[in-house]
């Protein structure tokens, strides 16, 4: 329909009063009929006025069919309707993406108030810190996250901006870091990051640092004493300290080594050098190697499946499995019994090492694979032992898709058992 001016209307109204006006004096009924046009008139704007009000309450029915001035009221109320839910829809788009944004964020994100209360939170704040929706929605995130300190905290970020690290409330083992983040009037954006992996790596950076200046300076220590005191008498050199002098060296070349080694394996694609290896040969090497190591004070007994090979590198695969098998001679008695075994079962191939040695305790077994993780005071030293052993041996079976299973108790031994996918398996008369 036309659009038409106000004026328009004023018009068509006025002619219409004039008309009612001048029929009502010819006729002589001039009060008469200008009081029933303006009756009928009044009549019809509350009617529509009526029509009106009940549209309005009901936005999804159809707008009332009139003319006039009422017609184009109705019609542009109606443009207006389209373009407001348009424009809602594009609005509602708008969020939409943002919340798809927030929720594929790794970092918990919550939004609160002035008064700290909760209005909204993405999907990792749900999964890191269990909340819940849309219970916790309208809640004082200081009621969700009790930590006194972040309490403190939150209180003073409003003049300074500074971090703040708490155990997750859903998980002790867990540390967060909270930032906050001003926006909008009096809102303000807390971002939770799991630093956890983070604060392992520096404490093992620390640890390494450290374990590594103790492991050198320790032997360092013997060798320049017993070179001092060679140097004050070198006519007449001391066995026993040259014996001395010589194990701490060879310590330090062991320790050297196994650094080395440890580098290499962390640097090298996996995929390097991925062949058919020859198990029972391999094995077979290892023992001869544990014989002299074990120089025939301990019962050793190696089961190995026969013609079963699989794919992997082998010089990888014999340093990890060496380091097992003589960390079980260390760590064994004399006249204690050690079994090596290569079978296949349901599970993978699986490499096993078992002695009736010390044994580990059960608190201390999943940080063994750490670099220089002691269980005991100065235990490795006095095995002789470099510390990195099982580090080598958790590297080399990650690049193999393996893993290692670890089972222990305090003097009844230790049994380590490597365990491969079964579609690393080669059989040895079937070929590659």
């Amino acid at each position: 329909m036309r659009k038409r001016h106000w004026k328009y209307h004023v018009t068509r109204l006025s002619i219409g009063i004039v008309l009612t006006l001048l029929i009502g004096w010819w006729l002589g009924e001039l009060v008469l009929l200008s009081a029933a046009f303006l009756l009928g008139y009044l009549t019809w704007q509350f009617y529509n006025a009526i029509r009106l009000f009940r549209w309005l309450q009901s936005w999804h029915s159809d707008p009332p069919e009139s003319f006039g001035m009422w017609s184009e009221i109705f019609d542009r109320i109606t443009a207006l309707q389209k373009q407001n839910i348009k424009r809602n829809r594009q609005y509602q788009s708008v969020i939409d993406d943002f919340e798809g944004m927030a929720d594929a964020f790794p970092d918990a994100t919550l939004v609160i108030d002035s008064h700290d209360i909760i209005r909204w939170f993405n999907d990792s704040a749900v999964k890191l810190l269990s909340l819940k929706v849309p219970a916790d929605q309208g809640q004082a995130v200081t009621n969700l996250l009790r930590e006194p300190a972040f309490a403190d905290w939150l209180a003073v970020q409003s003049k300074i901006q500074s971090r703040l690290e708490i155990p997750c409330p859903a998980d002790d083992n867990i540390t967060l870091q909270i930032s906050a983040v001003r926006f909008r009037k009096n809102q303000r954006l807390l971002i939770l990051r799991d630093v956890t992996d983070v604060q392992n790596l520096e404490r093992m950076r620390r640890d390494l640092v450290a374990n590594v200046s103790h492991e050198l300076r320790t032997p360092l220590t013997v060798l320049l004493g017993y070179l001092e005191m060679l140097k004050a008498q070198p006519d007449k050199p001391d066995p026993q300290a040259i014996r001395r002098m010589l194990k701490q060296a060879r310590q330090m070349h062991a320790l050297l080594e196994d650094l080395l080694e440890l580098s290499r394996l962390q640097e090298s694609d996996s995929h390097d050098d991925i062949a058919e290896v020859d198990m029972p040969a391999l094995l077979a090497q290892l023992k001869e190697q544990a014989d002299d190591v074990g120089q025939g004070v301990h019962k050793l007994r190696f089961d190995i499946e026969p013609n079963l090979n699989m794919r992997g590198t082998e010089a990888d695969l014999g340093s990890a499995f060496q380091n097992l098998i003589v960390n079980a001679i260390r760590y064994t008695p004399a006249q204690g019994s050690i079994e090596v075994s290569w079978r296949e079962t349901d599970d993978g191939l699986i490499f096993g090492v078992k002695d009736s040695g010390v044994g580990i305790p059960h608190r201390d077994i999943p940080r063994i694979t750490e670099r220089f993780y002691r269980v005991g005071s100065d235990r490795n030293r006095q095995s002789g032992g470099t510390g990195l052993g099982l580090a080598i041996v958790k590297h080399v079976l990650n690049s193999h898709d393996a893993r290692l299973e670890i089972s222990s108790a305090l003097g009844e031994g230790s049994e380590f058992r490597c365990i491969f996918p079964l579609k690393r398996k080669i059989h040895a008369q079937s070929g590659v």
